[in-house]
């Protein structure tokens, strides 16, 4: 019997489709926050780049340091007089300051704890956060995006007292309203908190008061973690997916966790199972290919399509994380001539993939397989719950109806590698 194949660690191919929500654009998603690079030239590249297209350029500034700085020990010292500088410059002092540091810094061993609490007693207005943009630590127990959720939501160390609200955490774009999930809390007395809808500093604080941090992305789970002990708050795992019975489940979960009974949510769930049936009869047997970058879980997304008939040919992915494991094995068994592809193994420049006819869901995969039918997505952008599963379909349709630039879909996804 086949089994899940194992990545290999090797040089990679970063194709022009690679890439998604950089550190910076997920900070500056805390209202009222600024950002200092403490870096040499070539690593503030990445946040100048992603802060120019993004349109957050004005929220960042930059402490280069060379050579000189690094071995005289004189690094840690430039960084108050860099902070007097800027906040000398700006109108406004800021109400939380990143110190965003690069892979240098973990070498060095600076103590930021120190740093930061001197910094607190000269400007006791502003919050000042550690953050590390340090890409070598992809493959540890912390890397940057699980290291950037902890320095976030390291402001969450009160335990006050709780009110009707729930945090979604971990996703970087926030759910939109027309999720069945918003409307299912409300006429439970609920509301849903997210950072990226706060207007304010303060409304990310009152997000402390929330009682559930429900987790849409792994990457989060540690930070989750780390509320619950600090502040108080409970989590629980509601990763982003479009498997119908799961998402039920999820809800289910969610009463048993507050102690709520949601309103009826059949219906939704009916609409939902017979979006993905229309959808099924308009492809047929058209091939289908599922791309890592487009959702979370590209093998539960993968198993739903195979289980409602569609004809599922190829999946991207740059690993197989642990929940995805028992999917990834379903589909062997049950598709033997399905392809799991490493989206970043260094063949992928040879386009061995290449599968012009097809839809494919993600830009990635798209512009490695040259499919002509690309459903533009990433990251599950604003996609949650029913209404997400049907949102997709329609997304799919849309795709299959149509031809596609995908060299356009990349362009206007403002991606940053």
């Amino acid at each position: 019997m086949s089994t899940c194949p194992k990545f290999e660690k090797t040089l990679q191919y970063v194709s022009p489709a690679h890439g998604g929500w950089g550190v910076i654009r997920v900070a500056a998603l805390i209202p009222d926050s600024h950002m200092l690079f403490v870096c040499p030239f070539a690593c503030g590249r990445h946040g100048a780049l992603g802060g120019h297209i993004n349109g957050i350029k004005d929220r960042i500034h930059y402490l280069y340091i060379d050579e000189s700085d690094i071995v005289s020990g004189n690094y840690e010292n430039l960084i108050p007089d860099a902070v007097e500088e800027l906040f000398d410059f700006m109108e406004k002092r800021p109400k939380v300051l990143f110190i965003f540091v690069s892979c240098l810094d973990d070498l060095l061993g600076t103590d930021h704890e120190s740093l930061n609490a001197e910094l607190s007693h000269i400007y006791p207005d502003v919050n000042f956060i550690t953050a590390h943009m340090n890409p070598f630590k992809m493959d540890t127990k912390i890397p940057p995006m699980v290291g950037l959720q902890l320095s976030m939501y390291s402001l969450f160390t009160e335990n006050l007292p709780k009110v009707n609200q729930i945090n979604m955490i971990g996703n970087n774009a926030y759910i939109k309203k027309e999720c069945e999930l918003y409307s299912l809390m409300e006429k439970s007395g609920y509301r849903i908190c997210h950072v990226g809808l706060c207007q304010e500093f303060n409304d990310f604080l009152e997000m402390q008061k929330s009682k559930l941090n429900l987790i849409l992305h792994p990457c989060a789970k540690m930070a989750a973690q780390k509320m619950e002990k600090l502040a108080g708050i409970p989590f629980q795992l509601a990763l982003n997916t479009y498997d119908p019975e799961e998402i039920e489940s999820y809800y289910h979960k969610l009463e048993e966790k507050l102690e709520i009974k949601l309103e009826d949510f059949s219906e939704n769930k009916k609409k939902a199972i017979e979006a993905i049936k229309k959808t099924k009869e308009i492809l047929g047997n058209y091939p289908v290919v599922v791309d890592y970058q487009s959702v979370l879980k590209p093998f539960s997304l993968a198993k739903v399509l195979v289980e409602y008939g569609f004809n599922v040919k190829m999946i991207f992915c740059d690993d197989l994380l642990e929940f995805e494991k028992e999917k990834c094995q379903w589909l062997i068994d049950k598709v033997p001539d399905i392809k799991i592809i490493p989206a970043l193994h260094p063949d992928g420049i040879k386009f061995e993939n290449k599968l012009e006819e097809s839809v494919c869901i993600g830009f990635s995969g798209g512009y490695l397989t040259k499919s002509i039918h690309v459903v533009d997505l990433m990251e599950d952008e604003h996609l949650y719950g029913f209404w997400g599963v049907e949102q997709l379909m329609s997304k799919i349709q849309l795709a299959y109806s149509h031809t596609t630039d995908v060299n356009k879909i990349i362009a206007g996804a403002k991606l940053i590698v």
